[in-house]
Order: C-alpha cells, then sequence, then structure tokens
C-alpha cells in the first residue's frame, strides 16, 4: 500500500514528464526534416528521407557491366611466360559448383596449414605507363580469404575475396599507375587453410586526365560548397542498389545531405548535439561541412559522433558519409551504403546513455525481482550529483526506484537500480502472449529533468537444460526459420511494412523461436518479434575467422560488433541469447574468449557460437568449444541428421541441441509449385526421440539475392518458404501443417440445415515436435460464398490444451445461412490471434476458369490466366497430334509447358481444383509453337517512393532487360533499360497509374513482350 500511494504522488509531480511526443515539421532548402521536440531533455531530427548520391572513377564497379573489350590486357593462366608458379598447384578443366573459367582450364591448391607459401603471380607488363582498372577472374573455390596482392608503382595493394561468391565474373581491383618494363604484378596467395582457385586477370586502360580530374573531384565531395546537383537522389534508409546501374556495385559510394537547424537549436555550452546511424554498411567515414568526424567499422550495428563543435547553428550544413560495401561474406547479399536511420539528437550535458533492465520472475510467488544497469554520461568540465529514478510502467506507473548520484566531469559511470514487483504486477511474456512493459529512467538535477530514456522489457525466465529449453518453467519444443534481411527493392533496408508482413507471415506458419540470420538485426524487426512473440537469438556478423578483419588486434572488430549489438538490444525480450559467430573454423580460443566478452556485458542470458562442425571426424570437446555454450546450436544439411544428432550427444551428453540452420532442399527453380516434401520426414528423427533436441530454425523463410556459385539467373537464391516478394509456395502450406502443435485436424457431420458441425484435433505429446502448452486458443470459423465474401465468422474459446491430453473434440454452431455457402474453414488460432492450424472444405468444386493469354515460342507455351477465389491449383489439359496430356498442377497464375515440338498447333484447356474436385475445362485455345524467345515472368511489381519496381525471372544466357511503359496501353511511349537481374527500378515521377511489358535480350536475341501490366499509385 505505501508503494502504490508513493508511486500515485510520483505520477502527480511528474505527469508532465510523460506527456506526448510532438512532431515539428521544418522544411529546408533541399529537403525536408522532421523534428521530435519532446519534454524528455532531447530533440530528434530525422535525416531519413532523399539524399544525394554518387560514385568515383576507381572507387568500384558493378561485374555485370565488366567485359573484355578491345584494348583491355586479358592474361590467362594458362599463359606461362607471364605467370610465375610456387607450390603444386592443380590445373583443372572441370570447374566446382556448376561454376565456369575464362578459357580452357584454371589453377588450383588446397592450403592445408597456416602460412603456406604457395602462389600464383602475374606479372602485369603494360605497353606503356599509365593507370590501368584491375579485374581479376575465378571459377568457385572454398578459400574465404584469398589474398590478392597487386604490385603498382605507388607500393602493394592488398584485398581479399571470400571465393565461394561472386565467380566466374570481372572483379574490380581498383585503378593503379603501372610503370612500362617495371615489376609490377597480380599475385595470388593464402595464409590460413582451404582451397584457393586462380585463372584470369585483366587491366583496362585508362584516361589520365580524366581519372586526375576524379580524383580532384572526389577530395572536394564533402566540403560545403561542392556542386552536387548532378548526383542522385536516392533514398535513406536504403542502398546503392535502388539505383539500377548500381545493382550489383561492390565499393565505395558517397551521400550528401543538407541539414538546417530549426530556429530553436541555438548554441549553448550545456548542450551536445549528435549524429546517429544506426547502420552503414559496412565501412563508413563522416564528414560534416567538410571536416572528418569520424569512421565505424561493421554494417549492422549503431554508431554516433559528437558534432556540437563542427555544426552551424545559422546557416546550412552539410553532412557527408562515404559508405563502403567491399566487405563480403557467406552467401547473403552485401547490401551497400545508408542502410538504417540517421538521427540528429540535442541532450544537455548530462543524459541517460543506456539502461539495461532484467526482471527474474519467480515463478514460485509470481513476483518478480528486478535491477537497472545505468549508463550515465556527464559532458560538462564539473562534477554533478544527480538523482537518478526508474520508474516500470505497465498502462500506469507500478514501480519505481532511484538513488542520489556523483559522477566526473567528462565521464561515463554506470549505476545500479534494484527493486521487487509484486504478483499482481507480472505478466509474464510468452510467445502466445506477450506481455510488455515501459521502463522511463530521468536523471535529474535540483529538481530539474536533464535527461529521460524510454525502454520497453518483458518479464519472462528463459533457461536451457542439459536435454530441455523452458520458457517461464515450461520445457517447450519449437520451431522457427531463418530470415535472411533482404528485399529485392528494399535490400536490408527493411521498412516497418515489410517487416509487419514477415512476421505475421511467419508467425502463421508456426514460428516461435527464430535463430534470425547472421547479423545485427534492425531493431524495428526485434521490437515487432517484442510485440508479436518470437523468440531469438542475435549473432553478430562474424562468419570467418580467417579475414584480416575479424583477427587482427585480438579480433577488435568482433569484440566491438557483440558489444554494441548487446548494448543496443539488451532490452528485448524476445532475445533471449546472444550468438558470437557462424561455422567458425579454428575458433577454440576466439569463442572462448567472446563467450567472456558477452557474459560480462550481459550475464542474464544464454551466450553461444553456431557450429557446423561438432559432428565431424577427429572434433572432440578438447578441440571444440561447444561444451562452453549454454546450448549447441547445430547447422544440419546432411543427408542423416539423426546420425549428426546422436555423435554429437554423444560427445557433448549434456548440453540441449538446437538446429540453427537445416536444409530440405535447395529449390533449383523459382517456381511457387516448390515443397518441402520431406520436412516432416527431418522432424521424425526428433518426434518421440532424442528428447535432448529442442527446436530447429530452417534455412530458409525468404528467397535472397546471393553472388553464391549455384544460384538462379535472376540472382535469388531459393530456399525460402515464401520468394523474394513474398509470394507463398507450397512449402508454406506444408511447414503450417508440420509446425502446428496439433495433428489430425478435422471437420466432419457438417450439417448446414441444423447449422452444426463437429471438429476434433490431436494434441501433440511432450516428446512430439513442436510442442507446448495453448492457452487462451480459439477455434474460429467462417463460412463464404464463392466470391469470397463472408457469410458468418464465429469462434469458440478452447480449453488449456497440453502436451500429452490427446484428443480434443467439439461442436461448432451457427445460425442459418442467407445463402448457400461455397466453403467452411476453421483455425486453431493462438492467443494473440496467429493461425495455428487452418483446414477448409468446399461444398462445390470451382467455377471455370478463364485463359487470359496464350503464347508460344520455338518449343514453349506459356498461359497466363486469373486466380478464382473458389480454386487453390490449377492445371492443363492438351493435344499434340492428337495425343492427350496433362500439365503439372500450379498455385501460379501461370503454366509452362516446356520441351516441346516445334511448328506444332497445340490445343488447351485449363481446369481449377480445390479438395471437392476438378471445375469444367475454360474455353479451348489454340496456339503454333513457334516465335521467338518468351518474355520474362514477372513476379511482382507496384508503386514506391515514385518509382515502378518490377520483379522478373531471368536466364543465363540473358543479356538485358528492356521496359517500356505509359499512361495506357496505347502509349507505351518511355522505355527503361537495363542488365539488373531479377529487378528494374524506374523512377516515375507523380504518375497514378502505369502501364508496361517487359522483354529481354539474349544471346540469341530479343523476347516477346510480356503481356501489358498495369497498376494505380
Amino acid at each position: 500500500m505505501q508503494m502504490a500511494k508513493y508511486i500515485s504522488w510520483f505520477w502527480s509531480k511528474n505527469r508532465s514528464y510523460f506527456s506526448f511526443v510532438f512532431i515539428l515539421i521544418i522544411t529546408a532548402s533541399c529537403s525536408s526534416q522532421t523534428t521530435n521536440v519532446t519534454n524528455d531533455g532531447e530533440e530528434q531530427i530525422s535525416l531519413s528521407g532523399i539524399w544525394k548520391f554518387n560514385t568515383f572513377l576507381g572507387d568500384g564497379s558493378n561485374y555485370l557491366d565488366i567485359q573484355p573489350e578491345e584494348n583491355d590486357i586479358v592474361i590467362d593462366n594458362s599463359q606461362t611466360q607471364h605467370i610465375i608458379i610456387k607450390g603444386k598447384w592443380v590445373t583443372k578443366t572441370v570447374a566446382d559448383r556448376e561454376t565456369s573459367f575464362w578459357k580452357e582450364d584454371y589453377l588450383s591448391y588446397d592450403y592445408r596449414k597456416n602460412n603456406d607459401p604457395a602462389s600464383v603471380k602475374f606479372k602485369t607488363n603494360v605497353p606503356k605507363t599509365g593507370y590501368y582498372e584491375h579485374f581479376i577472374y575465378y571459377p568457385a573455390g572454398s578459400h574465404m580469404a584469398t589474398h590478392v596482392n597487386v604490385k603498382h608503382a605507388n607500393g602493394i595493394y592488398i584485398k581479399d575475396f571470400n571465393q565461394k561468391t561472386r565467380p566466374s565474373v570481372w572483379l574490380s581491383l581498383g585503378i593503379f599507375k603501372i610503370q612500362k618494363n617495371s615489376s609490377s604484378y597480380i599475385e595470388f596467395n593464402a595464409f590460413r587453410k582451404g582451397t584457393a582457385t586462380v585463372d584470369a586477370v585483366m587491366l583496362r586502360p585508362v584516361n589520365e586526365k580524366e581519372f586526375t580530374k576524379e580524383l580532384q573531384n572526389k577530395k572536394g565531395a564533402a566540403l560545403l560548397e561542392y556542386d552536387d546537383s548532378d548526383w542522385h537522389n536516392l533514398k535513406v534508409p536504403g542502398h546503392f542498389g535502388m539505383i539500377n546501374k548500381y545493382s550489383n556495385y561492390s565499393g565505395k559510394g558517397w551521400y550528401r545531405k543538407e541539414i538546417s537547424l530549426p530556429k530553436s537549436w541555438k548554441k549553448n555550452s550545456k548542450e551536445r548535439i549528435r549524429v546517429q546511424f544506426e547502420g552503414v554498411y559496412h565501412v563508413a567515414r563522416v564528414f560534416l561541412n567538410g571536416k572528418y568526424i569520424g569512421r565505424h567499422q561493421g554494417g549492422f550495428t549503431p554508431f554516433e559522433f559528437d558534432i556540437t563543435d563542427e555544426i552551424s547553428f545559422s546557416g546550412k550544413n552539410i553532412l557527408a558519409v562515404e559508405a563502403d560495401n567491399n566487405y563480403l561474406v557467406g552467401a547473403t547479399w552485401n547490401w551497400g551504403g545508408i542502410i538504417r536511420e540517421v538521427t540528429l539528437v540535442k541532450n544537455k550535458e548530462v543524459r541517460v546513455k543506456s539502461q539495461y533492465i532484467h526482471a527474474e520472475p519467480n515463478l514460485k510467488s509470481g513476483t518478480a525481482s528486478y535491477k537497472v544497469k545505468v549508463r550515465v554520461e556527464n559532458n560538462s568540465g564539473k562534477t554533478k550529483s544527480l538523482k537518478l529514478t526508474s520508474v516500470l510502467i505497465k498502462e500506469k506507473p507500478i514501480h519505481s526506484t532511484s538513488t542520489q548520484i556523483t559522477i566526473a566531469p567528462n565521464s561515463i559511470k554506470e549505476f545500479e537500480l534494484e527493486g521487487l514487483l509484486q504478483k499482481e504486477d507480472v505478466k509474464l511474456w510468452h510467445f502466445d502472449n506477450p506481455q510488455l512493459y515501459n521502463i522511463e529512467t530521468s536523471v535529474t538535477e535540483n529538481n530539474n529533468l536533464l535527461h529521460r530514456k524510454i525502454d520497453r522489457f518483458g518479464i519472462r525466465k528463459f533457461e536451457a537444460t542439459a536435454t530441455q529449453m523452458l520458457l517461464n518453467g515450461e520445457p517447450v519444443r519449437l520451431v522457427g526459420f531463418n530470415r535472411v534481411s533482404d528485399h529485392r527493392y528494399w535490400g536490408s533496408s527493411e521498412p516497418q511494412e515489410l517487416i509487419n508482413k514477415d512476421v505475421d507471415l511467419m508467425k502463421n506458419a508456426g514460428a516461435n523461436f527464430n535463430r534470425i540470420m547472421h547479423g545485427t538485426q534492425n531493431k524495428k524487426l526485434l521490437d515487432r518479434c517484442d510485440e508479436k512473440g518470437i523468440l531469438i537469438f542475435e549473432e553478430a556478423n562474424i562468419r570467418e575467422l580467417k579475414m584480416p578483419e575479424i583477427y587482427e588486434d585480438d579480433f577488435a572488430y568482433p569484440k566491438q560488433w557483440i558489444r554494441e549489438m548487446i548494448e543496443r538490444d539488451a532490452n528485448h525480450p524476445s532475445i533471449v541469447g546472444w550468438s558470437v559467430g557462424n561455422e567458425l573454423e579454428d575458433h577454440f580460443e576466439y569463442v572462448k574468449m567472446a563467450y567472456e566478452y558477452a557474459k560480462k556485458i550481459d550475464p542474464n542470458r544464454l551466450v553461444l557460437h553456431v557450429s557446423n562442425r561438432g559432428y565431424r571426424k577427429g572434433e572432440s570437446p578438447s578441440n571444440n568449444p561447444l561444451q562452453y555454450g549454454d546450448m549447441i546450436f547445430q547447422n544440419i544439411y546432411q543427408k542423416d541428421p539423426g546420425a549428426v544428432m546422436d555423435t554429437l550427444h554423444a560427445r557433448w551428453p549434456n548440453k540441449a541441441m538446437f538446429f540453427s540452420e537445416f536444409g530440405v532442399e535447395r529449390f533449383t527453380t523459382a517456381s511457387l509449385d516448390n515443397n518441402v516434401t520431406k520436412l516432416g520426414d527431418w522432424y521424425n528423427h526428433m518426434r518421440n526421440q532424442r528428447p535432448y533436441t529442442t527446436g530447429a530454425s530452417i534455412w530458409t523463410y525468404n528467397d535472397y539475392k546471393s553472388g553464391y556459385s549455384q544460384t538462379l539467373p535472376d540472382e535469388n537464391r531459393a530456399w525460402g518458404m515464401v520468394n523474394a516478394w513474398r509470394t507463398k509456395r507450397r512449402a508454406f502450406y506444408t511447414h503450417q501443417k508440420e509446425n502446428s502443435p496439433v495433428t489430425n485436424f478435422k471437420i466432419e457431420n457438417v450439417n448446414l440445415k441444423k447449422g452444426s458441425a463437429v471438429v476434433s484435433f490431436k494434441v501433440r505429446d511432450l516428446e512430439d515436435f513442436p510442442s507446448f502448452t495453448m492457452k487462451d486458443y480459439t477455434l474460429q470459423y467462417s463460412f463464404k460464398n464463392n466470391l469470397g465474401i463472408e457469410l458468418i465468422k464465429e469462434k469458440v474459446n478452447l480449453p488449456i490444451l497440453t502436451p500429452g491430453m490427446g484428443q480434443w473434440q467439439g461442436n461448432i454452431f451457427w445460425k442459418s445461412l442467407k445463402e448457400t455457402p461455397y466453403s467452411l474453414s476453421v483455425a486453431l488460432v493462438s492467443t494473440n490471434g496467429y493461425t495455428r492450424r487452418e483446414k477448409t472444405i468446399y461444398f462445390n468444386v470451382p467455377s471455370k476458369p478463364v485463359i487470359e493469354e496464350v503464347k508460344a515460342s520455338e518449343n514453349k507455351i506459356r498461359v497466363h490466366f486469373t486466380k478464382n477465389i473458389d480454386a487453390f491449383e490449377y492445371y492443363l489439359k492438351y493435344s499434340i497430334d492428337g495425343q492427350e496430356k496433362e500439365s503439372y498442377k500450379t498455385i501460379a497464375n501461370y503454366i509452362d509447358l516446356d520441351s516441346l515440338p516445334s511448328n506444332k498447333v497445340i490445343e488447351l484447356q485449363l481446369i481449377s481444383s480445390n479438395s471437392k474436385g476438378d471445375s469444367k475445362a475454360s474455353k479451348s485455345s489454340t496456339i503454333t509453337t513457334k516465335g521467338t524467345p518468351l518474355a520474362p515472368i514477372v513476379w511482382d511489381y507496384f508503386i514506391k517512393d515514385n518509382n515502378l519496381i518490377i520483379g522478373y525471372s531471368g536466364a543465363f544466357e540473358d543479356i538485358s532487360y528492356t521496359v517500356k511503359y505509359g499512361s495506357s496501353t496505347n502509349n507505351l511511349s518511355r522505355e527503361e533499360k537495363s542488365n539488373s537481374r531479377g529487378i528494374m527500378i524506374i523512377p516515375i515521377a507523380n504518375q497514378e497509374q502505369i502501364y508496361f511489358q517487359i522483354k529481354r535480350t539474349t544471346t540469341s536475341g530479343d523476347s516477346q513482350w510480356s503481356n501489358s501490366l498495369h497498376l494505380k499509385k
């Protein structure tokens, strides 16, 4: 009672502290800025929006633009008079992983020990002294840190390459001056283990006058008076590839933003102004009004710089950023640029720099103790005596704690506060019921507020024993996905609308626990997982210890990234642990160090690394650090996952195991009909056996852009249950079924006249998979007509469903229907509204479908149609020379018939299907197999940021793509051409309606135009 009175008093005295944020829009000369003015001792100006963007000659290249030209000097590995070989390199004529080499063969060497001196040196003799852009070409290798050394007139330049990615293309090393008759060279070697490949190099002459002018131009890029009027406009957050010509650009890009401060911002010795970046991939150099401010390395973690002394309060300012995306690891794409939000922040001289709250629930008493670690920063020249107060809020204040503190001048100091929440104030966070709280920590001086920081948190208990995962004391076996931070338009910048869609799709497919992917996540995604209920292990972007960036200076950058990740994200209840790296080798000492380092920052969460090695021959606790982690996180792509599980458990018997990645199959096409038919078989290695296996997270939720070998010709790597554009595949529905906590879901004894039916299902056993208690679930059911219009929707509250309870059966009822229904859908729905199992029964076969368009080439036919709401899939019946045939069944809106004889008349009919049966066949269409190649398939198209975005398929023989567009089908008067694979982005200003068609140009000529498509803004 005393505490309640105190909180009521505190709230009444400090109500103004918690008033709403209001927004003031200030228009500057070049762009709009949004200023958030609060009474928390802080003001913010969002710098998101349009920036100016440009690149400079020699700073990078788009490999799609590079092919040898007449004046280029190409040296192949077979030209032995130009190369020097050390070591027993093997000449090969077959490349790995479906890649190619430049001419007849290439060289390969297996580095089996560190510091092996083997190398290949190409002597780069040139006909005259001058500047040359240097390129290399190689087929796929396994080495992830092959060194390439360029000896030039001014020294030696070194660059590392991951040879698993970007094989069989010309990659730029940069522009260097080469003296005639000098000892210049390009040399390949490696100092760590792995297989390196060497094929060819190329030197391209560069006009010295133009290059020198470009260098001078770049020197002024950060200056206030620099003319950037001819630079591109580029959205922030965003990435280089939002401009077609930079779709596959690797290198440095420059951003400029004009800033005018609000008139209310005055120079004040007791205030500080900082620029905060949520993420710049991968290396950022920041300038203000031409002055270098600082540098940050690490593309996914936040950083800030104090610019108080450099910023102009009366005139315009130019913030310039050089972003370098050359850092490339793994199969994911290196989306370069300012990928996350940028903000100007003004504080008083004292601020709450960060706070971390850990609330520990007592599962027996229902209370929860909490501790808050607060880092206070004093930027003044005086010692400060202050009051520090933290208030916990659940719709209203529920607890408060405070202390007097003293902090030295120009210092940061950490303080601790603690308290106890009573049972009535404790609501546990759970993936089905994600209860959230706010903590508001303020620092005051003589009752004057200096700063307040507000963070969200949850109360939950997550544990790993030798054989189980426990959430709030309950044993759970959970399933989830790896979601790659990737979209073909937004890249890794991920707006809220995309994040919301992805979280909803994953939850509706059964996700409760995601090993999300490699790399610190967008904080908007973590917020959404807090809100919707997905457990996460977040991982620092450390995938290869052999790279100098990683191992130099005693792993300085990995430690920086781990620290920046944890300090930013430690209050998210969705995050239950940290990973210090993925699929590492020679990692024993690093992992031990990284575990200890992470635990010092956050002692309350699990820490581990993701392994793909522990089951291998020769691996044991003496050379593999799995025993030091709080769980085993294992990636499995082997054909016999059960054997991997058994081997790991035999070697580390006291560790619960979670499968952080597993692959059922990588799809070899982009088809929406791709399925994971063996998913249930994979899960059966865990179901009702191996109880120490606590969960699994499949690779992947979504397709993603990749430079890896064996990637599809549209540059998407196809593993997902949704494609790169978030269209569901058949795999989605398989996941929804297999990831459900119930089986044998049935709708029986449907009586439309009496208005009743029987629904039944079996709750999985405790050792089945997945398995968890379902509390406050409902059965939701609805009738629809054949137009998809809902006739009635009802729900039934269910009792607590516990693992092992067996069969549940109950009745559903409804009032009389106004018309005969077409379908009945029944869904098991979680507390927070997500589908856990669903079934639809149809009372009639689908309506007759309509063929929209039929196109043919010499040996292929494509049939387009509009999907009906009353059908699930479609197929064709067709005849060739009187022989009747049937196509495959599809959930897409087109069907391709391949490998047809040329110049044949083919008659086709389309049939649609649902669970009741097949529709009547459509009207017949007749076409002859002849003509030019078919157009690309258009996967998605939409308007965003005054751009028309078109996602399309590709073929390896494609050279470029052309879109013609306009305001009507008869006015396609404009064209855009690009070699960008899989996507084209076309600025359209303020057009309200767009019609377009697309074609591809191949090595043998132009394709047909696609059917005409249109959309409104």
